[in-house]
């Protein structure tokens, strides 16, 4: 447990309940009213101490900070479920463009392959071309 003074030396009324003895004390006591203070049935009060303090959540403020927290809360998860119905069509998205590509390269593999020098060959010889081999020259017009 931690004991520790006050920062400020705070002024203490005597007490009002004491004996006797102490009455007499308290007599040639003077009580000196701080600046702004005013005298009300023998006390000495401060104008700041006569205003009501308001309370730190009255009932409308809690209504606010209800209503507030509560559309907060709302727009987050309106926000979240938007966010998973774009990731669902991204996926969809995705999966269509691999299959779109699966596709085109299926049939660049199969054109390549038509058009591929052995495919040029054999169809050549089919035809009942010659071969001219690398000493023939390239004509070209």
């Amino acid at each position: 447990m931690f004991i520790h003074s006050p920062t400020t030396r705070k002024t203490i009324r005597p007490n009002a309940y004491a004996p006797e003895k102490d009455r007499s004390a308290k007599l040639d006591m003077v009580v000196v009213p701080k600046k702004g203070a005013t005298e009300k049935n023998g006390r000495s009060e401060t104008k700041q101490n006569n205003h009501k303090k308001t309370p730190l959540w009255s009932p409308w403020k809690l209504m606010l900070f209800a209503l507030v927290f509560g559309l907060m809360g709302m727009l987050y998860l309106t926000h979240v479920f938007q966010t998973q119905e774009q990731l669902r069509e991204v996926q969809l998205l995705r999966m269509e463009h691999e299959r779109a590509m699966r596709i085109h390269t299926n049939a660049r593999r199969e054109y390549d392959r038509m058009m591929g020098p052995s495919e040029v060959y054999r169809r050549a010889e089919s035809l009942g071309m010659i071969h001219g081999g690398a000493t023939d020259p390239v004509i070209t017009r």
